[in-house]
């Protein structure tokens, strides 16, 4: 949680990043999509309208309210194993792209998962600790029980080691996502996609074949008087390999795909650079 008084950058900031997640994520319920995308993708919706509900004390503290911070935790668990679980049988289908593309999947659901639980421990240990002889005098205010679990071995410490290759990833992924968002159409796209330059090629579009590895079946339709042979391209079913549909580099829409997973993967890491200082005292500065 974070107060507009305090830290008014990385609270506005927040804000947009998780608010585009959000919208975004509810455009890719809308296109087609087998089973396994719809899942994944109203997964990836909860955790943007989570994200987006954890930003400000008074959206976060009605969130938990009616759903405790450790059941929030349990959600996400299972949501990791279900993007594991995709990764695996991806790697069972030689699918090496797809395997990448549920791995880091099941890395940011990892990364919610180790925020939240943080956040439960943490919450369970000052109420515990500033509680503790209470009436007696020996009670901690929380700054005391703060320094207290930052120390090597601490709460708070062991939570900051377990979340710097969580961090990792979602530092490179979000520089990942930014460099793929300003790559140019290509050539190759351009000369076989007969829609034009703003074509998405969703499932709806005939010229989908061109980016997918369906077969394309030709037969010769012959009508009396002699007609051409006419070529049917089949539209394939969407691949379940992803969690959503091909979008050719440089296009809109894959722009605005990869600027919302860089607003997933990145707010999330500026969010979460709080549980790091810890360890790497110099994580402060991100709070402004």
């Amino acid at each position: 949680m974070f107060a507009f008084a305090d830290t008014p950058v990385k609270f506005v900031g927040l804000l947009l990043l998780f608010a585009w997640c959000t919208l975004w994520s509810i455009y890719e319920l809308t296109r087609p999509q087998d089973v396994r995308q719809r899942i994944s993708n109203a997964l990836h919706l909860v955790m943007a309208v989570v994200m987006l509900l954890m930003v400000a004390p008074i959206t976060w503290k009605g969130l938990i309210a009616v759903v405790p911070t450790f059941a929030l935790v349990g959600v996400f668990a299972l949501s990791t194993a279900w993007f594991v679980w995709l990764a695996v049988d991806a790697v069972r289908a030689s699918d090496r792209s797809g395997w990448l593309h549920f791995l880091g999947h099941a890395a940011m659901f990892g990364a919610m998962t180790w925020h939240l639980s943080a956040m439960a421990v943490m919450q369970a240990a000052m109420s515990h600790g500033m509680g503790m002889g209470t009436g007696s005098g020996t009670g901690m205010d929380k700054s005391q029980l703060m320094a207290a679990q930052s120390k090597p071995g601490g709460t708070l410490w062991i939570f900051a080691l377990v979340g710097i290759p969580f961090m990792t990833y979602l530092l490179i992924s979000s520089l990942r996502s930014l460099w793929q968002a300003v790559q140019s159409r290509s050539a190759v796209a351009e000369a076989t996609c007969p829609c034009g330059p703003d074509c998405t090629c969703g499932p709806e579009c005939s010229c989908w074949v061109n980016h997918t590895d369906a077969t394309v079946r030709e037969p010769d339709l012959v009508a009396s008087g002699g007609a051409a042979p006419v070529r049917l391209a089949v539209a394939p079913a969407v691949s379940t390999h992803s969690c959503h549909e091909v979008r050719p580099v440089g296009t809109v829409k894959y722009r605005l795909e990869v600027i919302s997973a860089f607003a997933m993967n990145f707010g999330m890491f500026w969010m979460s650079t709080g549980l790091l200082v810890a360890i790497l005292p110099f994580f402060a500065m991100f709070a402004f």
